[in-house]
Order: structure tokens, then sequence, then C-alpha cells
């Protein structure tokens, strides 16, 4: 029993090369992320002292750099796509200094739609999941910046729309995002893009929802609308990966998201329909939460040992 174990532990431990291998692909992001906060802030130091020529100069000359590196190093190599996606980040400074020289009057919703369209092609050849990730930010950026200044202002669009077409275009992204895996995409074998990726729809689902339990009193047929969009992501969210997937990082990260609606209901319910002293309230939320919180790892670690279980019986 204990000759498995041993074989099972050095199995999960990754060897010297696989964690220089990391170190030197951390450095390198690391690296590159520095080098691009760098030319930023110098911009925005020496803005006043330097003329549009060399604004333009310099910026243009940086991304025609890493277009040209990318293409001699290789786009499959680390390396190469890290300097694509270098070059797409100065296409967004380059925007930015245009609209702030020229003054063109255009919205900043319009600046980040069109930074996501000009990097669109880098997005899809470069076969690069923190590329991808920057491409979605971006996505979200844009619609929350046009709800805000066209949307709600010009057109009254309650903010539940906005929710949904969040949640829309994240869902959508982890749809692909799964699709790719099952048809051996391996760019994106990154599971850290899935927890984000889930987190962002739930997170768009579940403003709304707290808002519903919050202020009852204000809500709208939308509103109800994307509380059942929350519950049925969830609960889909829930049976996908615990039965056919068998992943618990998704798993935790939606338990976590229902107890947090669970604790706002519940503390709705103890502060509003309750009369007493607010300390005395206030502790007996404390011991509500550890209970809730206290339940939600229980539940955790016995899915977990039941998924452990049933891979075990599959593997046998």
């Amino acid at each position: 029993m204990h000759e498995h174990a041993f074989i099972v532990a050095s199995r999960m431990v990754r060897s010297t090369s696989d964690w220089f291998e990391w170190a030197r692909r951390m450095l390198l992001f690391f690296g590159s992320a520095l080098i691009l906060a760098g030319v930023i802030y110098f911009f925005a130091y020496n803005w006043s002292k330097m003329g549009h020529f060399l604004k333009f100069a310099l910026i243009e000359a940086g991304i025609v750099a890493c277009i040209l590196g990318s293409h001699f190093r290789g786009i499959s190599r680390p390396s190469g796509k890290i300097l694509l996606l270098s070059s797409s980040v100065l296409v967004g400074v380059l925007l930015a200094v245009y609209g702030q020289t020229y003054q063109t009057g255009a919205d900043a919703f319009e600046l980040f739609m069109g930074w996501a369209v000009l990097i669109l092609g880098w997005v899809i050849i470069s076969e690069f999941s923190p590329l991808w990730l920057i491409w979605l930010i971006l996505l979200n950026i844009g619609v929350t910046l046009y709800w805000k200044q066209v949307g709600n202002p010009a057109y009254s669009i309650r903010h539940e729309f906005l929710s949904l077409a969040l949640a829309f275009l994240n869902g959508i992204a982890l749809a692909f995002y799964e699709i790719g895996l099952q048809q051996g995409l391996k760019w994106l074998g990154k599971r850290w893009l899935r927890s984000i990726l889930l987190t962002g729809s739930l997170i768009a689902l579940t403003l709304p929802t707290l808002g519903l339990i919050v202020v009852p009193g204000e809500a709208k047929g939308i509103t109800m609308f994307v509380a059942l969009a929350w519950g049925m992501t969830a609960t889909g969210g829930y049976l996908y990966y615990r039965y056919e997937l068998r992943d618990m990082i998704p798993l935790a990260i939606i338990i976590s998201n229902a107890c947090i609606i669970l604790l706002t209901l519940l503390g709705k319910g103890l502060f509003h329909g309750i009369r007493g002293s607010e300390a005395g309230l206030f502790l007996l939320f404390s011991l509500i939460i550890l209970a809730v919180v206290s339940m939600a790892v229980f539940l955790l670690r016995s899915i977990a040992a039941k998924m452990a279980g049933e891979v075990g019986k599959h593997g046998t």
C-alpha cells in the first residue's frame, strides 16, 4: 500500500526540468509585462515634452519590432507569442495616443472595441490563451462602457441587460473553450481559463440577483429573468463539472457563489425580520456565516471523495 502511494505521489511531483521550464516562461511573461508597463509610463511622464511625430514613431516602431521579432522567433515558440501579445498591447497605446493628440471626440468604448477588432487577426493566428483572454477583457470593457456612455444615458437600458450581455459573452467564450478542448486544441489546455470564464459569467448574473434580494421592491421582470438565468447557469455548471468533467475548481467556484447568494438572503431576513440589538444580530450572522462556510467545505470534501472513488472505479 505504501509503495502504491509512493508511485502515485511521484507521478504528481513535477521533474526539475519542468520547474525550470515553468520559471523560464514566468520570467519571460513578467519581464514583458514590466517592459510594456514601462513604455506606457514613459509616454505618460514625457507626454508634454514629446512631439507628435516622435510619439507615433516610437509606438509604431515598437509594434513593427514586436511583429518582426515574433515572425523570426516563430509564432509557435513562447517568445514569439509574447512578442505578438506585446504588439497587441502597443496597438492600444497607439489608439490612446492618437485620441489624445487629435482629440477625435470618440467615446471610450469605441477605443476598446476598435482595439479588439484590430488585433483579432493576431488573436486567431497566435493560438495563445493569454492573448485570447486579453481580447475577451477588451470586449467586456467595451460592452460595459457602451452601456455606461450610450445605452443607459440615451436609451435608458437597465443594468440587467448589461449583465445578461456580459454573461452571454463570457458564456460563449467558456463554451468555445470546452469545445476546443474536446477538439484537441492544446493551446486552450489551461485550467485557469475555465475558472476565469466561469467566474465572469457568474459574477455578471450574481449582481442583479443580489439586488433582487436586497431591494425586492425595485425588481422588474428582467431582474427575475436574470435571477433565473443565474440559477440555470449555476445548476447546469454544477452538473456538467460534477458528472461530465469531474473538475473540483469550477465546483468550488459555483458553490462559493451560491453561498454568497444564500448568505445575502439569510442576512436580509435576519436584519429586516428580527428586532434586536445590532451587536447581537451581527454576532448571530457571524455564526450563520461560519455554519454556511463549514457546510460548503464539508460538501466540497464529500464531492472530492466521491469523485476520487468514481475515478478509481473507472480506472479499474
